[in-house]
């Protein structure tokens, strides 16, 4: 049986993964810039002929393989506000087979917005039961506002994906797109700036108390002695 011992493992072997693959597709895009740069000095109008189209095709294969595996990295983040430790793997592998087995019935599209939207539904549903304090999800950060921000971020980022990988309608893709752009800020300001919300909110919290506390003195004394 698949099973993590060490706690923190797959957490860090799903950074060194995602850092891999961000600095490769950093170096493609560099590249990609770089050539564009040339062919445009070399050719002003390289843009309108074969030489643009082959570009554009060589650029998406190179970027695509890594762009799908970060996509499948970041869903398999999604399990562990779940799953116990020791046993993230073995789930992770089992949501990839299923994906696999959608994928290759329907399509690789299929498979990866299959994926996106089973990570959205699970993410909404933590999103909801950091709101309500469930106490059972498993958080590196403790915190209301701090694991809200997280599980916002997650849910943006996704629902980003999905939507690059999944909706074809232009007015649709836009909506979901400024959709999860603002879940992604949201969850951004919750995550970097939780101590301040969270004093800030313990402040009001106590100014309103006292608050009270002077108005309820100033209806006792209302009353005739």
């Amino acid at each position: 049986m698949l099973k993590i011992e060490k706690p923190g493992t797959y957490d860090y072997i799903l950074a060194i993964a995602t850092i891999v693959i961000l600095v490769v597709l950093s170096a493609i895009f560099i590249y990609g810039t770089v050539e564009s740069w040339i062919n445009s000095i070399k050719d002003p109008g390289w843009n309108t002929g074969w030489l643009y189209v082959d570009y554009l095709k060589r650029m998406n294969s190179y970027a695509y393989p890594f762009a799908v595996a970060l996509v499948i990295l970041l869903c398999m983040c999604i399990p562990k506000r779940f799953v116990p430790r020791g046993y993230l793997l073995q789930f992770s592998l089992i949501l990839l087979a299923i994906d696999a087995a959608v994928g290759i019935q329907w399509g690789l599209v299929v498979g990866l917005g299959f994926l996106l939207f089973i990570s959205a539904v699970v993410q909404t549903a933590t999103a909801i039961m950091v709101v309500i304090k469930s106490g059972s999800l498993v958080f590196e950060r403790d915190g209301v506002i701090a694991q809200l921000g997280s599980a916002l971020l997650h849910l943006g980022f996704v629902i980003f994906g999905f939507d690059l990988v999944a909706i074809r309608d232009p007015q649709a893709h836009l909506n979901v797109f400024w959709f999860s752009t603002v879940l992604v800020i949201l969850g951004l300001v919750l995550s970097f700036y939780s101590r301040e919300l969270s004093s800030t909110a313990k402040k009001l919290r106590g100014e309103r108390i006292a608050s009270g506390a002077t108005e309820g003195t100033g209806t006792v004394n209302r009353w005739p002695l």
